[in-house]
């Protein structure tokens, strides 16, 4: 259980610091290709069923600094895990 939570604290600290750092190299010349993202989803669906509604919707814009972070996250995360549980 505690090496899922530290997956899942890894994944969020890399997705968040990710994203912080994509946008602070944006327009840096030379560091700028790490905030090139592209945005996938689905628009906003609403579903009447005449007593209520539904919307439906989910939107992911990841960077290239994200996905890098996020791929030494799932690296590192084992190693820290073990050396929480020694």
């Amino acid at each position: 259980m505690k090496n899922k939570l530290v997956l899942l604290f890894m994944i969020v600290t890399a997705a968040v610091l990710g994203g912080l750092l994509g946008n602070l190299c944006e327009g840096v010349y030379g560091v700028s290709w790490l905030a090139y993202s592209k945005a996938i989803g689905l628009d906003a669906t609403t579903l009447n069923l005449s007593v209520f509604d539904l919307t439906f919707g989910i939107h992911f814009q990841l960077n290239v600094a994200q996905i890098i972070l996020l791929v030494v996250a799932l690296f590192v995360s084992p190693k820290i895990a073990n050396a929480i549980q020694t």
